[in-house]
Formats: C-alpha cells, sequence, structure tokens
C-alpha cells in the first residue's frame, strides 16, 4: 500500500522521538544510532523478523579514518541456521530524505566486508571487553550449523529504487540483502506490527513456473491446486527463506536422527528416481496466488507467484532434501516432489484450517502435542484464568487490573487495536496495562527460576520453554497456578528492576544473575515465600526486595569470580548443572545473609496453599451482615467500582441462595477482602 507523504513524515517524527525517549528512558547520554538500531530492532523481534536480536557496534577504519567494514547489531536464529547481521545509516533529522542506491550499496559492502573479517576468526586482536568479542565468539561457536547470512539495512531514510541486489556466496554461505527503510518501518507499525507474508514469484526468482491440476470442487473457504515441482525447487527455496517456510509446521527440523528422516535421505542418495513413489510430499497453504499462461499456445496455466507460502506439513521432506543437496552433494535431478497448495480465501480461516491441516494430514511422524504448544489445554486455561481473574489495585489507586497472558504471540496488541476510538483504547489499556501482558515463554521462565532450574533458564527462551512445557504441558493449572504465576512475574521483575541497566546496573550478567539469585534464594530461605501476599500487594515487601538485591550482589560477584577455564563464556557455563550446583551449595552464612527480616513474607504454616473449594467455604462462612458491611463501606468510603460492588453483590446472592460460586467470583471476593481489610482498623479474617 502507498503511504501519504504526510502519513510517512508525521511517522518519520514519531520514530525520532520515539528514539529520543529510548535515550531518555536509559539515562543514558548513548549514541542516537545505538538507539535507532535497538528501537527497530525490538519492532522486528515483536513480528519474528528477526530473532535474538543484540546490539554490536562494530566499526573498523583505516589510517585515514574511512570506515573498512561496519556493523550495528546481530542475531542468531535459535535454530543456528541464520545469522542477521545489521548495519545501520541513520540521519536522526526527523524529516523524510531519500538514501540514494550507491549508499545502499556502500552499507552493504561495509557488512560484507565485516562478514569476511568474521569468518577469518581472528578474535585474539580484539579486547576481551569490545563490543563484538562476544559476538564474534557465537559466530565461531555456530558457524558449522550456519547456512545463510541476511545482511540487513536499518535506514530512517526511503530507499526509492527497491533493493534487487541478488543473493551471493561467502565460503559456504549463502547471502542474502534487505532493506528496512522508514516506509517499510511504517507499514509494518501501521499493520500492529504483523510480520511481512513471504511473498514468491517462482519465475522471475528460481525460474521456474508450476504446472499444476485444479481440485474442481470449490469451497468459499479454500481451493486446492495439486502439482509436481523438481526437488531442487525445494531445495532453492529453504535456501532462500529457512524455517521461514516451515513457521506453520507443527514441527522443526529433526535432523537425521529420526527414522522417516534417513529413509528420506537414504532414497535421495541410493534411488533418487524412486522418490515420488515412497514420499507422500509436501502440504502447503497459501493466502494468494497469481497464474500465468504457459508460452506453447496450449492453453496450460502455470502458477506464478504465491503470497503467503507457508509449508504446514512436509517440513521434514523439505530439510532433508536440501541437507541431501547442501551437506551430502546429492544430484536432485531425478527426484521430484508431489506438492499439494491450498489457497485460503478467509484470512480469518487461516489458523483454524493451518491447524486442521496439520494435525490431520501428517503421516509420516507423529505430531506430538508439544508441537502445537499453543492450543494446549494448559495454556487456553491460562488465558481464561487471565481474562476473568482480577488483581487488587496497587496502593493509592482503586483501578482493578487483569495480568493479560498472551497465548498466542501478538494477542494483546490484536485485542487492543479490536478497540475501535481512543477512549476505548484507553480504558483497556486501564484494565490491562502492557507492563503486565506475560508471554508464554516468560512463565516458563518465571517458573523454573522459582523452581530452582537456573541453568535451563540461562539457555535461552526456546530451549528453557521446550523443557518446561514437555514437564508441565499435560497439567491443568488452577486460578491458584495462575495467580502465583504473577506473583513469581512480580518478583522476576522486581529483580530485573534491582539489577539495573547499563550505565547503572550491577554488572553485564543480567540475564544470568536473576534466575540464579531467585533459585538460591528459594533453596535456602526456611519456608517457602509467600505467595498470596506478593498478589495480594501486587509489590514485594521493602524487605523482601532488599534481601533480593543483598542476594544479587553476592551472586553477580560469584560470576565474575568463579567462571572455569574450560568455558570461554560465561553464558556457556551458566547453561550447566554443574554451576547450579557450585552455587547452591554456598550457604547463607558464608555470604552474612540472614532470613529474619522477612519472616512475615513467608508462609507461616507447611502450605498455605488453597484450592477453589477451601475458599468457597471460607467465604460462605463469613455473615452475610459483614458482607452487607462491607457493601456499604464499598459505597460510601471505599469508593469501589461498579464492578466491585456488583461483585460483593453476587456473593451475597449467592449465599442468600446457597448457591455455588464460580471460580470467578471466588477470586474477586478474595480480592475485594483483601482492599477492604487494607482500609479498615478492624478486618475481617477468613
Amino acid at each position: 500500500m502507498k503511504q501519504l507523504p504526510s502519513e510517512l513524515s508525521n511517522f518519520s517524527a514519531f520514530l525520532n522521538a520515539e528514539v529520543s525517549n529510548l535515550l531518555q528512558s536509559k539515562k543514558d547520554a548513548g549514541f542516537r544510532e545505538v538507539a535507532f538500531t535497538e528501537l527497530v530492532l525490538d519492532y522486528l523481534s515483536d513480528t519474528n523478523e528477526t530473532s535474538n536480536g543484540q546490539i554490536c557496534t562494530a566499526v573498523h577504519r583505516n589510517k585515514a579514518g574511512n570506515r573498512l567494514r561496519q556493523i550495528n547489531a546481530y542475531s542468531i536464529w535459535d535454530n543456528y541456521e541464520t545469522l542477521d547481521l545489521f548495519i545501520t545509516d541513520f540521519n536522526g533529522s526527523g524529516e523524510v530524505y531519500t538514501l540514494d542506491k550507491s549508499k545502499v550499496e556502500s552499507n552493504f559492502n561495509l557488512a560484507l566486508k565485516y562478514l569476511g573479517y568474521a569468518i577469518k576468526g581472528k578474535t585474539e586482536e580484539l579486547e576481551e571487553s569490545a563490543p563484538e568479542t562476544e559476538f564474534l565468539q557465537n559466530f565461531n561457536e555456530y558457524r558449522s550449523q550456519l547456512l545463510r547470512v541476511r545482511i540487513i539495512l536499518l535506514t530512517d531514510g526511503v530507499v526509492k529504487s527497491k533493493l534487487s541486489r541478488p543473493k551471493t556466496k561467502e565460503g559456504d554461505l549463502t547471502v542474502l540483502f534487505d532493506v528496512w527503510d522508514v516506509e517499510r518501518i511504517n507499514q509494518l507499525w501501521s499493520s500492529q506490527r504483523k510480520r511481512e507474508i513471504i511473498e514468491i514469484d517462482v519465475h522471475k526468482q528460481f525460474n521456474y513456473q508450476i504446472k499444476y491440476l485444479p481440485l474442481t470442487q470449490k469451497t468459499e473457504s479454500y481451493s486446492t491446486y495439486v502439482s509436481i515441482i523438481p526437488a531442487s525447487l525445494l531445495a532453492d527455496l529453504y535456501d532462500e527463506y529457512g524455517t521461514r517456510l516451515l513457521e506453520q509446521n507443527v514441527r522443526v527440523y529433526l535432523q537425521n536422527v529420526g527414522k522417516v528422516n534417513k529413509e528420506i535421505r537414504k532414497t535421495i542418495l541410493e534411488k533418487p528416481e524412486m522418490f515420488m513413489a515412497y514420499n507422500n510430499g509436501i502440504s502447503a497453504t497459501a493466502t494468494a496466488i497469481s497464474f500465468d499462461k504457459a508460452n506453447n499456445g496450449n492453453g496450460v496455466e502455470l502458477i506464478k507467484k504465491i503470497s503467503g507460502f507457508q509449508i504446514v506439513n512436509g517440513g521434514q521432506t523439505t530439510s532433508s532434501v536440501y541437507y541431501a543437496r547442501k551437506k551430502d552433494r546429492a544430484d536432485l535431478s531425478k527426484v521430484y516432489v508431489q506438492i499439494k497448495i491450498t489457497l485460503v480465501h478467509k484470512e480469518e480461516e487461516m489458523e483454524k484450517i493451518v491447524s486442521s491441516i496439520s494435525k490431520y494430514a501428517n503421516s509420516q511422524n507423529k505430531v506430538s502435542e508439544i508441537d502445537l504448544t499453543s492450543n494446549q489445554a494448559f495454556h487456553v486455561v491460562l488465558e481464561e484464568f487471565s481474562r476473568t481473574t482480577w488483581a487488587p489495585p496497587v496502593q493509592g489507586s482503586t483501578q482493578q487490573t487483569r495480568w493479560f497472558y498472551e497465548r498466542v504471540k501478538g494477542q494483546y496488541k490484536e485485542e487492543l487495536n479490536k478497540e475501535h476510538t481512543g477512549a476505548r483504547k484507553k480504558n483497556f489499556k486501564k484494565r490491562n496495562p502492557a507492563h503486565q501482558v506475560i508471554k508464554k515463554e516468560e512463565v516458563a521462565k518465571y517458573r523454573n527460576a522459582w523452581f530452582q532450574l537456573p541453568h535451563l533458564v540461562s539457555r535461552g527462551s526456546q530451549k528453557n520453554y521446550l523443557y518446561f512445557i514437555q514437564a508441565n504441558g499435560n497439567k491443568k493449572p488452577s486460578r491458584i497456578y495462575f495467580r502465583e504465576t504473577v506473583a513469581m512475574a512480580l518478583f522476576f521483575n522486581e529483580a530485573e528492576k534491582l539489577y539495573g541497566k547499563k550505565p547503572y546496573a550491577l554488572g553485564d550478567l543480567r540475564y544470568i544473575a536473576i534466575p540464579y539469585a531467585i533459585s538460591w534464594l528459594n533453596c535456602h530461605l526456611p519456608k517457602d515465600i509467600n505467595l498470596g501476599k506478593i498478589w495480594t500487594a501486587q509489590r514485594l515487601s521493602p524487605e523482601l526486595s532488599t534481601l533480593l538485591l543483598d542476594v544479587l550482589k553476592h551472586v553477580n560477584i560469584f560470576f565474575q569470580e568463579k567462571k572455569p577455564a574450560s568455558y570461554s563464556l560465561m553464558g556457556e557455563w551458566a547453561k550447566r548443572d554443574e554451576c547450579w550446583q557450585l552455587l547452591k551449595s554456598i550457604s547463607p552464612k558464608r555470604w552474612g545473609i540472614d532470613f529474619k527480616s522477612v519472616s512475615k513474607d513467608l508462609n507461616q504454616t507447611a502450605s498455605e496453599k488453597e484450592d477453589d473449594a477451601d475458599l468457597e467455604n471460607r467465604m460462605v462462612s463469613i455473615p452475610l451482615e459483614n458482607w452487607e458491611l462491607i457493601e456499604e463501606f464499598g459505597k460510601n468510603k471505599g469508593k469501589f467500582s461498579p464492578l466491585q460492588i456488583g461483585v460483593i453483590k453476587n456473593v451475597i446472592s449467592s449465599i442468600r441462595k446457597e448457591k455455588a460460586m464460580s471460580s470467578q467470583l471466588i477470586s474477586g471476593a478474595r480480592e475485594i477482602l483483601a482492599i477492604y481489610n487494607r482500609k479498615v482498623k478492624d478486618p475481617i479474617y477468613f
């Protein structure tokens, strides 16, 4: 969609202001170019356009001061197949300007030269504290697994001559080039930060046109096209797009450890002409397809372009074909693959159709429940609790809020954008503050840190999540489980706040020190921390915060002093259980830590956990006149919201009618009691 000049000018000014706000929020007089890079990196990460982005400003100059090579950030994707190298060209005027083609090419060349430098691996030339040292060490560690490098230019200018620089090779790495200019960033922003769909011009990009057999039966929901394509085209697609093709697929590539993948590889190498007979082919979906007629005059139609292309079944086939060509140097000239493309007519039905194809069409490898984690009952139940559980107001406020659980990435923004007026959006944000959004992987981080698995947390978001869901995915969480998770989130967030950010941070090991400190604390406290108290207050007590800071300082020093020489990176050692066992063995006495100050923050009995049935019995045991007293207080003095008054009325009605209370009503009643007890001299205990 073409953007109006005024729209682009407004966004450019907005982006410039966001850069200023980011610098101000960090209390850091750093470079605006770095802040711009970090800001755009966040936008791209939010939409999975990149993964695990890290700022890394590395500029090498010659003796005359001219730039020889440069990068501003990097990202190694979780599957270690793709490396993104970012280079930034930032003007910072807040006005729309044009970045000419020669400047674009110059930036690409600087980043390409840096890639060549990284491949040579001359890390001994750098000081250990240099920003790029860790990147180069990581690059060397994962070099053998990398397949492609994307060199990406970030700029607040407009690149009018849209990029057509062909991919190239640097050693055995495929190098692709991309530009995110202010116009494209604006499109990403205005589309509610939805990821750009894959657009494939089969003929222009791969010099091929797909003959197809259409399914005569068409429905309002979809159309289907069946074809046979050369395996080399499939390998080319994977070489270009990697696992982006498989984002809707229920599995990642299983290397060659599975029996099925070994058989695929064996067939390609030993009996390539039998591949079609032995293999079930692939199933894909698309949001749009354009057609063309063959030039031979026989009227045969061809698939020319495909938008929104996703391989939802056959990811193993796709990856295996690619790796057979890449690693085994297999000749694919005799290998063909059947492909079925489902064109989904209605965007709102895409998720449902993709999920069904993934579930029912897969007959090569068994689909485990973990492959479809977003749809697991575990996540669905947590989502339901998050929408129906109201957190008590923070001190000095009467506004109840919710902790919004994102079962699917981007849900919060999607729900916000459904509110069509400014007033409704504002009200939504009041009830669902952005800082109270919890993502699936964050639940795994909070709970694994809490239950003394910091070495798993240190292995990164994806791996930690997989460990967590394998252990917990079949459980059905309760409302108390949800509230405890929120309390853990509050605890983790407080630890991050106490540890601080540069230049005022305790050190450079924030992502390691925090989960380890929380685990150490829970390991050595004489009793469990009272999570119910944290939930009710929606914060940690001053005494608990002071203790947490003390532990963080000691843990930070531990990591600065104790890394074994056998590990080149602190982060690698922190991933090992032996690291946790060593820290765990340190007694509180050795660090001079006394837990007496937080005795009131600990559970006073062996277990203070309760289920909804216990809570309901205790609610009913409160005399009816006390509930009426609370209602009167809320109307006249407590200034309870209409929602809170409604909860009290429903409790009174349920008690009078001897009617069972719902989990939502029980939760709401408990929170109102907590609010009431904080405001009066004579609390009502239950």
